[in-house]
């Protein structure tokens, strides 16, 4: 089966992929998030994973944005730990490493121990942490190093110059399986919708959000993004438990719609944490 993943190969998104349908799968590579999301909307691949948030630094953005504008749905979630090591060509010092190269959320996840043991290096942020491995691969440079998966230094013939360099102990990411339907009630459910309100006037988020507090539907998650036509225009989104074929959860997202411009179901899929 075909997957569409964010690229090269060996990058958390393919960790995911593999861990939610198994290593019986044919992993294509797409160099953005964006294009993982357009390959699955265009039915170029059936599927995609993509990740979502991450427990350090929070929502990915540019997922967030091709889930609210483009014709996917979520069906799953899968939740990858992710351990973060310092990588490079050969038994560098870190005193000799003058860039590191990484995915700007790596980056930012690794930055205690880059700010106590490299701060003079150069931080460049590229598209993934695969890609990041590849290209200092490529350069054999002694001064150049990534932040990647142990799997990385495998994959790329890599040494690993320092294990867990992540800041704290757990430091997990969610990921999202991209398809163009969602997923069937299962009991355990989780549903993502995204809407953007009718007028901006006070009170109107709790007049949209008392519709599920009423019925007893429970958030788990509610977080705003620019929508991108207008400075403090925001678009909500929200993750609830249960399923949209629910009565409840029918009822209540069919209250919305006279207080919402526009309402989204992104998806209803197995509720994993």
């Amino acid at each position: 089966m075909k997957v569409g993943i964010l690229g090269p190969r060996g990058t958390y998104s393919e960790i995911a992929a593999r861990n939610y349908f198994g290593d019986d799968i044919e992993p294509v590579t797409y160099p953005l998030i964006t294009d993982v999301a357009e390959a699955v909307e265009e039915e170029k691949v059936p599927l995609g994973v993509v990740p979502l948030e991450s427990l350090r630094e929070g929502s990915v953005g540019e997922t967030l944005d091709a889930l609210a504008w483009l014709d996917i749905k979520v069906q799953g979630e899968i939740v990858v730990k992710v351990t973060h090591h310092l990588l490079g060509t050969e038994d560098t010092e870190l005193s000799e490493i003058k860039q590191v190269l990484s995915h700007r959320q790596a980056l930012a996840q690794c930055k205690k121990f880059l700010r106590e043991n490299l701060s003079d290096a150069e931080l460049i942020s590229v598209t993934s942490t695969a890609k990041a491995a590849k290209q200092i691969s490529k350069m054999r440079k002694p001064y150049m190093a990534a932040i990647g998966s142990r799997g990385l230094a495998d994959l790329y013939d890599l040494k690993i110059l320092r294990e867990n360099i992540q800041t704290g102990k757990e430091n997990e990411t969610r990921f999202v399986c991209l398809g163009k339907e969602d997923h069937e009630p299962t009991g355990n459910d989780k549903t993502s919708i995204v809407f953007y309100t009718k007028e901006d006037r006070p009170g109107i988020l709790y007049e949209i959000l008392q519709e599920f507090a009423k019925r007893d539907i429970n958030l788990t998650k509610i977080e705003s993004r620019p929508s991108k036509e207008a400075l403090g225009d925001y678009l909500f989104f929200v993750d609830l438990e249960g399923h949209r074929k629910d009565s409840l959860i029918e009822e209540a997202l069919e209250s919305l719609k006279p207080k919402v411009a526009t309402l989204k179901i992104i998806g209803s899929y197995q509720k994993r944490f």
